[in-house]
């Protein structure tokens, strides 16, 4: 219910003593994204179809890629699909970069939903789709299993590698550096890498997602996964401490989407994929074929008795087959629920074996029954879940619980706080551009600061100043275009320079909450 007056406990905090205001935690200035601000809900909504639109398109092309590299080898197919995880992110932060968001958080939470995605279906979803069905247990080049390995380890050795050694940054610290025509150019190239939270979270993920997928015929994956996790936190620690930029403090906007949707949705597809894995047994495509009385039938074999000498399509290898009275004799039969006559059968239950094909053992059918059922109800909580909670978000305004009790610390003494002073980020600079005067803020409200150089270097409107004045634009016109902050600071007798590590410590932990 809006304007709900009865849940405000002390009237003093209603807005003109009868409105309730939608309150929420305001992100952090360094996230914020300035020039984004403006654009309306419909620009950004059309934005993020085409966006979306494009992903599908690459995802679309990725896939008959790997299913080209697949009929070479499971080794080839699983290092072409390492390489794409590794590779999309760049095009994912162009398709994000094209989008509109108000702050660096939700932008990190459109670009891990992208990549996670990506990778979910890479790495998982298309090795089940262009795997033949009888390979999935079968030894080989085309199995499954292998398969599922191969990626394991092609995860482990190309991405790792590709932190540790980090050649981009190799090449601009030691090539492009020293050959620097500016001081600013040569800063530039020693900033390190550029890293962003969406892509490591989504790197996570896809190793979870591929260890649930598989998990009930490959239960080997989660010890592969536990090495790949810890293989990748101690490179990514290194990278972190030693070769990428600081990021933005974004908050809990991506720890708390993976944890609400894309987690619950990872044991969602283990229970469904889980069920259609134990209703695939034996992975053969055949039936026995049998008389009214249960026993082999030998009309059938009869033209077949007596020995053969079977070449295989290439002709690599022969085997000689001799069949004698009494052995039984098989037909094909469809086996897969994945896609199983016109179409994909949900729930996988033995309810949707053919009259006369069926395959499964009794034992197969009430494990086959429990699990594709339970997966059932498993996936439609989840859905009518995500769907309460998307309606509560349109319709109904969020309730603010406030965390944590006033401290009685004053925002002047608290030196790790900054400001919303409006910045544009450019990769000609070391540190991002100030698009308000400069005068007008105290040099403590930056969250940055350049050893080398004072503020109004980065300020534009003293920029806006020299390219107007031909235009002869007073300066106080040109600095209307821009926006406008006021800092009043506190009087001295307020202000306890010495206590300010103390009130910072303390402000960190009322935040622990």
């Amino acid at each position: 219910k809006r304007n709900d007056v009865m849940k405000v406990h002390d009237p003093s905090h209603l807005f003109r003593s009868k409105l309730v205001l939608n309150i929420k935690e305001a992100d952090e200035p360094s996230t914020i994204r300035w020039h984004d601000l403006s654009d309306r809900f419909w620009d950004r909504f059309l934005k993020m179809c085409v966006t979306t639109y494009a992903w599908a398109c690459v995802m679309f092309l990725v896939a008959i890629i790997i299913r080209q590299c697949s009929h070479k080898s499971a080794k080839f197919a699983a290092y072409a699909i390492a390489f794409f995880n590794t590779a999309f992110p760049e095009f994912a932060k162009i398709l994000v970069n094209y989008e509109s968001h108000p702050s660096e958080g939700r932008l990190q939470t459109s670009m891990y939903v992208k990549i996670a995605a990506f990778r979910w279906i890479n790495t998982a979803i298309i090795v089940t789709m262009i795997t033949p069905f009888t390979s999935t247990l079968s030894s080989g080049s085309d199995n499954i299993l292998d398969g599922v390995c191969e990626i394991f380890l092609a995860e482990i050795v190309t991405s790792n590698c590709i932190k540790l050694f980090d050649p981009m940054g190799f090449i601009k610290r030691h090539y492009l550096a020293p050959r620097a025509g500016s001081q600013e150019e040569m800063n530039s190239y020693m900033r390190g890498e550029e890293w962003h939270l969406a892509e490591r979270y989504s790197s996570m993920t896809k190793i979870l997602f591929l260890t649930l997928w598989y998990c009930s015929i490959y239960p080997a994956g989660f010890f592969l996964c536990a090495v790949t996790l810890f293989i990748n936190y101690f490179a990514e620690r290194f990278s972190l401490m030693r070769s990428w930029r600081p990021a933005p403090r974004l908050g809990s906007h991506i720890s708390t989407f993976s944890r609400r949707y894309f987690f619950t949705m990872a044991i969602s597809a283990m229970a469904v994929a889980s069920s259609y894995t134990w209703a695939g047994f034996p992975y053969d495509n055949l039936c026995e074929n049998t008389n009214a009385d249960g026993n082999a039938d030998d009309d059938t074999l009869q033209d077949y008795i007596g020995s053969w000498n079977v070449i295989s399509i290439d002709d690599s290898r022969s085997v000689s087959v001799t069949v004698s009275q009494g052995d039984p004799s098989y037909r094909f039969c469809q086996q897969s629920l994945w896609y199983y006559g016109k179409g994909m059968n949900f729930p996988a239950i033995p309810y949707w074996q053919t009259e006369g094909d069926e395959w499964m053992t009794e034992e197969q059918e009430h494990l086959t029954s429990f699990y594709g059922w339970t997966s059932f109800a498993l996936l439609l909580v989840v859905c009518l879940w995500i769907l309460r909670r998307a309606v509560q978000t349109m319709i109904y305004r969020s309730h603010y619980a406030p965390c944590g009790e006033d401290q009685g610390i004053s925002f002047s003494n608290v030196a790790a706080i900054s400001s919303y002073v409006p910045e544009v980020k450019s990769d000609v600079f070391p540190y991002p551009l100030v698009a308000v005067d400069t005068d007008d803020v105290d040099e403590e409200l930056y969250e940055w600061k350049d050893p080398e150089k004072p503020y109004s270097y980065y300020d534009l409107t003293r920029d806006a100043n020299e390219i107007l004045k031909e235009k002869l634009l007073p300066e106080k016109e040109v600095k209307s275009l821009f926006s406008r902050i006021k800092h009043w600071p506190p009087n001295q007798d307020e202000y306890v320079s010495g206590q300010e590590v103390d009130l910072e410590e303390q402000y960190l932990e009322s935040k622990l909450c």
